[in-house]
């Protein structure tokens, strides 16, 4: 839904999203991360 919302994908998307979720330009894919973090906790992240 992002993706459509904001008509970016790749690189131009995560980069964002990682730093917003962990603070951080760099680290594990996202795609390994969210499970991670749960519904729960990467909702209590957004601003």
């Amino acid at each position: 839904k992002i993706k459509e919302a904001t008509g970016r994908k790749g690189k131009p998307l995560f980069m964002p999203l990682r730093l917003a979720l962990t603070g951080r330009s760099s680290g594990p894919e996202l795609a390994d991360l969210l499970p991670l973090m749960g519904r729960e906790g990467t909702l209590a992240r957004r601003p």
